[in-house]
């Protein structure tokens, strides 16, 4: 069994990782404003709340493909803000170097499982991914 840890940053993609902890040892982390669901093993990532400014302004650019460009590149984008609260979390560093595996549930915690690999504090013997058919095939490979 492995030792997976999944970085989710919406709530639509912890209830995709139900198959997942029922096969392997899983931690999910999720922003705090994140409901866990029924995942038994959920660490809150501390995610501060945009400002009621940058949310109007995130709101307004999502109405448009050059406006939500804009946002990806900026630091009000949600993968950059998960990024920053994982970043900056002790406990999280530990969990990561603990694992066999770290997936990337969805599109937003991309970044911050790719950031991981290119930081020296998540330095371990784990592998990345995204999704959760390529953490199954990870898994497999790593019990082989």
């Amino acid at each position: 069994m492995s030792r997976v840890v999944a970085v989710v940053s919406h709530p639509g993609a912890v209830e995709a990782l139900a198959d997942l902890a029922a096969e392997h040892d899983l931690t999910v982390i999720v922003p705090g404003d994140v409901a866990p669901g029924t995942m038994p093993h959920t660490y809150p990532a501390a995610v501060p709340v945009r400002a009621p400014v940058a949310a109007r302004i995130v709101s307004a650019a999502q109405r448009s493909a050059i406006g939500r460009n804009l946002v990806r590149i900026s630091p009000l984008d949600q993968s950059r803000r998960l990024w920053r609260a994982v970043r900056d979390d002790p406990r999280i560093a530990d969990l990561i170097r603990s694992a066999d595996i770290v997936v990337a549930a969805d599109r937003d915690a991309v970044f911050t499982v790719w950031k991981m690999t290119r930081t020296r504090r998540f330095d371990g013997p784990w592998a990345a991914v995204f999704g959760v058919a390529a953490a199954r095939y990870a898994a497999a490979r790593s019990a082989t």
